[in-house]
């Protein structure tokens, strides 16, 4: 092993925070779930650097750059993300070997989606209620413990372990981030509290992403849903609850979502179409397709039984 340096940040650009898998478990003490907003993007950064699943990473907003301060295997993913490295172009969606002083940028073709950055080993980052992933509004986690995120200047050090096999992510197995297709939507138990014609509105409608998209949740605007039952008594929320507030415009809950609602909600974004979602920026459009839960249930074995039999075979 060696122990240290790891990496140095050149540029942060508009948001970089360090995330893993998140504080899963700790809801009931007010924490929330935090972690990667594109959970698929975050696992293929980590296992092409052949990390533990919920080994951190950065996740970037805009351009990042850094630098290399020892020899190390990194690995970017995410959706039309360009890398570069000493000024040459690189691939995504494989791994990258950096010699100490190289250094690497990468920027999106849409701002606003988000890339992640892992880099093979353990990165010495103090956990702070089991999770090193960064909320800001709850001042958590993060690179000094307090939710702040990476600044220009910052060094992460990273222990690193004996060079693994280079991989690479096959084209058919890397995320379909286009929103062509409608996002499944699963009918919560309040969904028979709205009327008829308005949750037949809601599944033949498009609706726009807002300005008002952060990790905590997506605002949409489009044609409201009207007659929403009463606010009632807080209760939790899962990641991809679609809320529905009194204006009747709804609020799709993300991983930085808090931890207990009162509004309404008419269902519940499928989890293996939440990094679509999460993918998108102001201005697009979603639609939304009701799904049987046993459906659902089938569509997620399938994912993971593809999965499965890819990872066993290399």
């Amino acid at each position: 092993m060696t122990m240290g340096k790891g990496i140095k940040i050149l540029q942060s650009g508009p948001l970089a925070l360090v995330v893993d898998s998140g504080r899963r478990g700790s809801q009931h003490q007010g924490f929330c779930e935090s972690g990667p907003m594109d959970e698929s993007a975050y696992f293929w950064a980590n296992w092409l650097c052949a990390n533990a699943a919920d080994n951190p990473v950065i996740e970037a907003i805009g351009a990042l750059a850094i630098e290399a301060q020892k020899n190390l295997a990194v690995a970017i993913t995410g959706p039309e993300v360009s890398v570069i490295v000493n000024g040459r172009s690189m691939s995504a969606w494989q791994t990258l070997r950096l010699k100490a002083g190289d250094t690497l940028s990468i920027d999106t073709k849409r701002f606003g989606t988000k890339s992640y950055v892992a880099i093979a080993g353990q990165w010495q980052i103090a956990k702070i209620v089991g999770s090193v992933s960064t909320v800001r509004r709850e001042g958590l986690g993060g690179l000094s413990g307090n939710g702040q995120p990476l600044q220009n200047n910052d060094c992460i050090a990273v222990t690193t372990l004996p060079n693994n096999a280079d991989r690479q992510i096959p084209d058919i197995l890397r995320p379909d981030y286009t929103l062509t297709s409608a996002l499944e939507v699963i009918n919560g138990y309040q969904y028979d509290s709205f009327p008829t014609t308005s949750i037949r509105r809601f599944f033949n409608e498009e609706y726009s992403l807002t300005t008002e998209i952060d990790r905590m949740g997506y605002r949409l605007s489009g044609h409201p849903v009207a007659g929403a039952p009463p606010s009632m008594r807080s209760e939790g929320i899962n990641a991809g609850s679609i809320q529905i507030p009194p204006d009747g415009q709804p609020i799709v809950m993300m991983r930085d979502r808090q931890t207990l609602g009162g509004y309404p909600k008419i269902g519940c974004v499928a989890s293996y179409d939440l990094a679509r979602l999460a993918q998108a920026v102001p201005g697009d459009t979603v639609a939304f397709r009701a799904v049987d839960p046993n459906n659902a249930r089938a569509n997620w074995l399938l994912r993971e039984q593809k999965l499965k039999r890819f990872l066993q075979s290399v």
